[in-house]
């Protein structure tokens, strides 16, 4: 459905220059747009490409407002990522839940579900499940006994959460992702490993998301614990009894080894590696494939591996680049 640059205007508080009654279809990219679509400008390396777009109106900041861009309709507002994040929510609202059961669906002994809630095809419930209000189950969801999952929760196909696992609200967990499997524990005897039990829990605070495909495991005896806030991406293993605070980003295929806690805000960047029993302070910020091997005061930016601070991984890297340099002058200073 078309709406009007007023409109979004309104709905952004941004500054309009253009045509109020022109109508936008949708938000696209500036090579497949079309007249009737808004095209967005984050950085002047793209202000190029904008300009040579079919799309008649852009979303773009005051400081990337050019002369370039005078035949073009501007949204003008502070915070482009912002505006456009309520901008596509607007054109792309997901449908309300359809609340009810499915006939399909399997559901377990003393499970209490909020008449808002939507439990889609052959959903599995064991026993003692709770579900708060308008969450939504997708097809083939399956819970264990004393699953509780808060209100406006989102879990797409093929999640899986085990017994005594806990989401609290507006938590979105995408297809495929298993929470509550077993903690990798075993002790060695008698020429072979041994399973340790693992009786604990997972808990997971409110507006956390959870990309496909990531596994997080039970607490050997205890809770693991994901944060409020706390994005993590796809392919994400987290081991027991990890403790993750708030506000945390785990980029894909990060790995996090069992008991180790991570305070707020901290930022792990694409295949990390995180040792166990380590502590990872509040701010830190891991640069891709950093290996962390020992604790980390907060705040610090850490790279390489083992991981140590980011100017540090810096200078060694510039001198292993100059080795081959410097062997062959050692080895001509050996010659005389």
């Amino acid at each position: 459905m078309p709406h009007r640059l007023d409109v979004l205007a309104r709905l952004t508080g941004a500054d309009l220059a253009g045509d109020p009654s022109w109508e936008i279809a949708r938000i696209s990219t500036p090579e497949e747009a079309l007249r009737e679509d808004l095209v967005f400008l984050l950085d002047a390396r793209w202000a190029e490409a904008v300009q040579a777009s079919a799309a008649q109106t852009v979303l773009l900041s005051p400081e990337l407002k050019t002369e370039d861009l005078k035949d073009k309709y501007c949204l003008i507002v502070p915070e482009v990522r912002e505006a456009l994040a309520s901008l596509l929510a607007f054109f792309h609202a997901p449908a309300p839940p359809q609340p009810g059961i499915h006939p399909t669906a399997i559901l377990g002994k003393a499970c209490k579900i909020a008449p808002s809630a939507q439990i889609g095809p052959y959903c599995v419930l064991g026993d003692s499940v709770e579900i708060g209000e308008n969450t939504v189950l997708s097809a083939h969801v399956s819970l264990g006994s004393q699953v509780r999952i808060g209100a406006q929760c989102r879990l797409y196909p093929q999640v899986t959460l085990y017994d005594q696992v806990s989401l609290g609200d507006q938590v979105i967990i995408h297809s495929g992702s298993v929470i509550g499997s077993d903690g990798y524990g075993f002790y060695f005897k008698d020429g072979q490993h041994h399973k340790i039990p693992q009786t604990g829990g997972v808990e997971i605070g409110d507006r956390v998301e959870i990309g496909a495909q990531v596994s997080i495991d039970r607490g050997t005896v205890g809770q693991t614990r994901i944060g409020t806030g706390t994005k993590i991406d796809n392919l994400v293993q987290i081991g027991h009894n990890v403790q993750i605070g708030r506000h945390c980003l785990l980029v894909a295929q990060v790995g996090i080894s069992g008991s180790t806690v991570l305070g707020d805000f901290v930022t792990l960047a694409g295949q990390t590696g995180v040792a166990g029993h380590l502590e990872i302070g509040s701010g830190v910020i891991a640069a891709g494939k950093s290996g962390i091997t020992q604790d980390i005061p907060a705040g610090l930016k850490i790279s390489g591996f083992p991981a140590q601070e980011h100017r540090q991984e810096l200078k060694q890297q510039a001198l292993l680049r100059r080795l081959p340099e410097l062997f062959k002058r050692l080895r001509n200073l050996n010659a005389q």
